[in-house]
């Protein structure tokens, strides 16, 4: 480890080799406690540091995807610590990044929501994404996703890496990427005011009351009610016992607040002063040891419910935040003789920049993230609240994980999302709502033109499920800049997000449709048997054809086992972001499998692991040809054998994959052919 007093230099060795693995990463808690984390082939490791440069004991963290798993970072966002973290090998496709939520500690219980991988893809020109870093953006409230996708080989050997920046947002204990975007997106949102003091005031943004030792400096600019400032200074010498120096907020003809430091006592204060009189509402002691000689970062952040005040990103102090106007911004001190740096406030705070976004679609639009403003973001008539978040639009509802969910009650009700359209063409439309036995119609407009109309059927499933995905339908979207309302014609909706993917039209009967297959879609060896293909080793063997736009279809095929064979093979179907390399998991697929064996039939989910979802017990003899047929009808899935009108397996996905190509699988079987692939739409 080398220490310096400059990011860039010299650097001194202060330790010698640690002898622990790769992509180490610093965490630092409210409470100014160390943690390190780094790669590990049973997932992230964790090691508890007693000071920046000695470290505790290792301690097997629970973030893990099936291989080596690397790149790990941890965030503290809304009182839960967000790891995102990279696996698969590097040279795979399928390297991806996840991420993973506690809510007690950085080392906690960690659970992996259901919207993972985080980022992804492995298209042949924009794959191997992984490796990512977490960043502030620059309107002092968002956040953003930094990574890598990978581009061929270096003459050294390792890829070459290109850099890639997309939004996070997030929903209570949920996070989501707003990509991957390999595409033009707007450039980030810079703060609503800024300044840099260090060097010279600027008597028509700032004014200035006392001398260089005590006194003021108010901005001219106003924030909103909701707003998030931040504040840089040193002191040009060591602090005495009557110094005070801090940030000013709320800044009125009537008095102001402000997060003052006492560095004698080594406190922070949060003050109210009005008509000449200070009360003290909170304090909070800081981290010691702190050299107020170097530059030092306050933050204060007024969202609709709570305040909250950083030190040098510390959490210090959080109160209600009423009685706290909008108003200037600025400094007070006293016997301090300081310098101010980079000081700047955003009219958002707590994520309330999330709101504003255009959203890229394809993508995933969070239900609560609608535009700001009665009758420009929402119109509801019957109002449902849940305090803490986004009080007094009446729309949002807890979800009961963490996250929250938006409710529309009565016809009429709406809600109104910014849209970035990557691609003009038919989008597949589909929810993610509470079940319900009751027909729901939603009409959708964009950019406030005609509307269509969708009506959202009674949930197929067996009822355990409390969050669903369904398909509501499909509708032509221009490419470029939108707005999207989503409103309430009939019924209830209570819903998380809604997803938009392009699509087209499965043709009407496409056989042979392996034969097309390109190099990188044939993995494993193969060989051609009467008509069909088997695997002719006892390898995990897949072959893909068709198109990922491809929703609703059926799939037929023939089975015939030349021998008994203890391994399985069966049809893959609405499958994306397929990986193949020798040294990785080995379902590095998303989207489902059917495989048979002599005696069972049964249906896998697989995002990048593996889940069976259902089986079905058969007795398929040697030497018969047996016929197998598919149908996937938004999130229902029936599994047909031979001539029988009875399906052999009937499962509705309450999380379902809804769209994907077709393939077939070999999972170590070398005597069962698969043969006469063939796919057809299936009219609604």
């Amino acid at each position: 480890m080398f220490q310096s007093d400059s990011p860039i230099g010299p650097f001194e060795p202060i330790t010698p080799n640690l002898g622990m693995s790769i992509d180490g990463s610093v965490f630092i808690d409210d409470d100014g406690k160390w943690y390190f984390t780094h790669a590990g082939s049973q997932g992230i490791v964790g090691v508890e540091m007693e000071s920046p440069y000695v470290f505790g004991a290792s301690k097997q963290l629970t973030p893990f995807l099936g291989h080596w798993t690397e790149g790990s970072m941890i965030i503290k966002r809304n009182g839960y610590y967000f790891m995102t973290y990279t696996g698969n090998h590097v040279f795979s496709k399928g390297y991806r990044i996840n991420y993973a939520v506690a809510a007690d500690s950085p080392f906690g219980t960690y659970a992996v929501p259901d919207n993972n991988p985080l980022v992804i893809s492995t298209a042949p020109d924009f794959h191997g994404l992984g490796h990512s870093s977490t960043v502030l953006g620059p309107d002092l409230d968002s956040y953003y996703l930094v990574y890598h996708n990978l581009v061929g080989r270096s003459a050294e050997g390792p890829p070459v890496r290109k850099m890639n920046i997309d939004r996070l947002v997030f929903n209570g204990s949920k996070m989501d990427v707003l990509g991957p975007t390999n595409y033009p997106v707007p450039a980030p949102k810079g703060p609503d005011f800024a300044d840099r003091l260090d060097g010279g005031i600027d008597a028509e943004r700032w004014a200035v009351e006392g001398d260089a030792n005590t006194g003021t400096v108010v901005s001219t600019a106003k924030t909103d009610a909701i707003f998030t400032a931040e504040f840089n200074f040193r002191m040009n010498r060591e602090p005495s016992g009557t110094t005070r120096i801090g940030a000013l907020f709320s800044h009125t003809a009537d008095g102001y607040a402000s997060a003052v430091v006492d560095p004698s006592r080594n406190e922070i204060f949060l003050e109210k002063t009005e008509d000449g009189r200070t009360e003290t509402l909170a304090k909070a002691a800081l981290p010691g040891g702190l050299d107020w000689t170097k530059l030092h970062t306050l933050r204060v952040e007024k969202g609709a419910s709570r305040l909250i005040v950083y030190v040098d990103q510390l959490k210090t102090l959080d109160i209600a935040a009423d009685g706290f106007p909008a108003g200037s911004i600025g400094y007070v001190y006293a016997d301090a003789d300081p310098v101010f740096s980079f000081t700047a406030f955003s009219n958002d705070a707590a994520g309330t920049s999330d709101f504003e976004l255009f959203k890229p679609l394809p993508g995933t639009i969070e239900a609560v993230h609608y535009l700001k403003g009665e009758n420009r973001g929402f119109h509801v008539k019957k109002r449902s609240e849940d305090a803490g978040y986004r009080p007094g639009d009446g729309v949002v509802v807890a979800a009961g994980d963490g996250s929250h969910a938006a409710a529309l009650q009565s016809k009429g009700d709406w809600l109104r999302y910014k849209v970035n359209v990557s691609e003009a063409g038919t989008y597949a439309f589909d929810i993610v709502r509470r079940p319900s036995a009751d027909p729901v119609k939603v009409e959708l407009f964009v950019d406030d033109g005609p509307g269509e109309t969708f009506e959202i059927a009674p949930w197929p499933g067996d009822g355990g499920a409390e969050w669903v995905r369904q398909k509501v339908g499909s509708v032509r979207l221009p490419a470029g800049y939108h707005t999207i309302r989503i409103r309430l014609e009939e019924g209830s909706l209570v819903w998380k997000t809604a997803d938009f993917f392009l699509t087209e039209p499965v043709p009407a009967s496409a056989e042979r449709v392996l034969e097309s297959a390109g190099m990188d879609d044939v993995h494993g060896l193969w060989h051609e048997a009467d008509g069909g293909y088997k695997s002719i080793s006892h390898e995990d063997a897949k072959m893909y054809g068709g198109s990922t736009r491809w929703t609703d279809y059926r799939i037929e095929a023939q089975v015939k086992f030349e021998a008994e064979d203890y391994g399985e093979a069966g049809v893959l179907f609405r499958t994306t972001n397929e990986s193949h390399f020798p040294d990785q998991v080995s379902d590095a697929l998303m989207g489902y499998f059917v495989s048979v064996n002599s005696a069972k039939i049964q249906l896998y989910r697989h995002n990048y692991d593996s889940e069976i979802l259902a089986l079905a017990n058969a007795d398929l003899q040697p030497g018969v040809e047996h016929r197998l047929r598919i149908e996937a009808v938004g999130s229902e899935i029936k599994v047909f054998l031979n001539d029988m009108e009875k399906p052999v397996i009937v499962h509705t996905d309450p999380n379902a994959f809804l769209f994907g190509r077709v393939g077939i699988r070999s999972n170590h079987a070398t005597h069962i052919v698969l043969s006469d692939l063939k796919v057809s739409a299936i009219e609604p």
